[in-house]
């Protein structure tokens, strides 16, 4: 069951990311498109105004230079016209309609025959359309030629090949779509720090909630534990035995405080120290005597290991070995005893639990790890199994030390 909740909420977690992930991208893309569109329909604006200011700008040159011979007028067109590189095709068509200069030298002085302009429909001098020429489809500005009297000479064209135009727009495009993709990228970077943090954050909840359902596991334990002891304080004083329930008192109450500090200063870890103190309270119920081996330590920083990992190594180790002291075909005469240690340095760590039970018979040896196995009746055989899958996925080892007729040990190592 607790496997199925901390799956539960870690597919939660996956799902929140997702779908954070999912949120961030959604918001660039459309931003993005959003930003492109707008800057294309500004482009267009752009280009209208930037047509119509070169438009005036070659009027006004046009007018000091139209006396000029058409060599020295086509010279001079084209050395302004070099300096134009947002304009195609510059065309000065007379009234005539003959073309007094083209950007193609080549259809000079030939006779205009594309659209006229009609210059008493706009209240401006020049206005723009578009319209297709002999480069193709095209963006031009007509602007309207007079001589100082006022006179109608002709008009010019200034124009934008729509290749070009779209050109321009491929670029800007393009453009978008690499600060998009690095927007991405750097978000997915940003959300994969963040999701680690998450994790860490999670992990930290999900070993406090172990943490705390192993208390409240260890105070039922102990109210059961002080339970019994309570029903012999109670008997001694009806017999009237006064000062042996005194001394019952004293004795428990001291050797439960010393228990509880020995673990917990031995123990870092909080939730590990709970089961520890659990499992100690469950032991007296069992009439196991559980011992602490001299030197026990866990220090967190000596060895990085997830506590719910500890919790169920340690947990099934100590619930197999009580259960084998209890087995009803087992008549031990001595006093049961389970001896636990743990021990920590840098980078290893040893845990080993000892019980007094009947030892595992040799023929047997080699399938108390496998999946089902089990001495104790059916739907048994998944403590071991697990337990081993656990330690071996972290790289450690699990190893037992058994006798029959005296009792097993088990070890589990961990180097990191």
């Amino acid at each position: 069951m607790k496997g199925k909740k901390s799956g539960n909420l870690n597919l939660l977690r996956k799902e929140i990311q997702k779908i954070q992930l999912i949120l961030i991208i959604s918001i660039t893309v459309l931003m993005s498109l959003g930003g492109a569109f707008i800057n294309l329909n500004s482009m267009e604006k752009d280009f209208n105004q930037n047509l119509q200011n070169t438009s005036d700008l070659i009027t006004r040159i046009y007018g000091f230079i139209r006396q000029y011979s058409q060599e020295e007028i086509c010279s001079y067109m084209d050395n302004v016209v070099s300096e134009l590189s947002e304009v195609d095709i510059i065309s000065i068509v007379d009234k005539d309609l003959n073309r007094v200069y083209h950007t193609h030298h080549e259809l000079i002085n030939t006779k205009y025959d594309g659209t006229i302009p009609d210059f008493s429909i706009h209240t401006t001098r020049f206005y723009t359309e578009n319209d297709i020429g002999p480069s193709g489809p095209q963006r031009r500005t007509y602007s309207a030629v007079y001589d100082q009297y006022g006179r109608y000479c002709g008009f010019i064209m200034t124009i934008c090949l729509k290749t070009s135009m779209t050109t321009v727009s491929l670029r800007i495009l393009s453009l978008f779509f690499f600060v998009t993709l690095f927007a991405i990228l750097i978000e997915i970077m940003i959300c994969f720090v963040i999701s680690k943090k998450i994790k860490k954050e999670f992990l930290l909840f999900t070993e406090d909630f172990e943490g705390t359902k192993i208390l409240v596991d260890s105070m039922r334990a102990n109210n059961h534990d002080f339970t019994n002891k309570l029903h012999v304080i109670l008997g001694l004083i009806q017999i009237g035995e006064y000062e042996k329930a005194a001394s019952y008192i004293q004795s428990i109450s001291m050797i439960q405080g010393q228990t509880i500090h020995s673990v917990m200063n031995s123990i870092e870890n909080p939730s590990f120290a709970a089961l520890i103190v659990g499992k100690i309270a469950r032991a007296s119920e069992c009439d196991v005597k559980f011992i602490l081996q001299d030197g026990i330590c866990f220090r967190s920083r000596d060895i990085d290991v997830p506590s719910e990992a500890l919790v169920t190594i340690t947990g099934n180790l100590i619930d197999n070995a009580l259960d084998e002291m209890n087995l009803k075909e087992h008549n031990f005469d001595e006093v049961k005893e389970l001896i636990f240690g743990v021990y920590t340095k840098p980078g290893s760590l040893l845990i080993t639990v000892k019980d007094s039970g009947g030892g595992i018979p040799k023929e047997i040896g080699n399938k108390i790890f496998e999946k089902g196995f089990s001495t104790k009746g059916s739907e048994r055989g998944i403590g071991l199994y697990h337990t081993k899958q656990l330690v071996e996925s972290m790289g450690g080892h699990i190893s037992y030390e058994s006798q029959e007729g005296r009792g097993t040990c088990f070890m589990v190592r961990l180097e990191k």
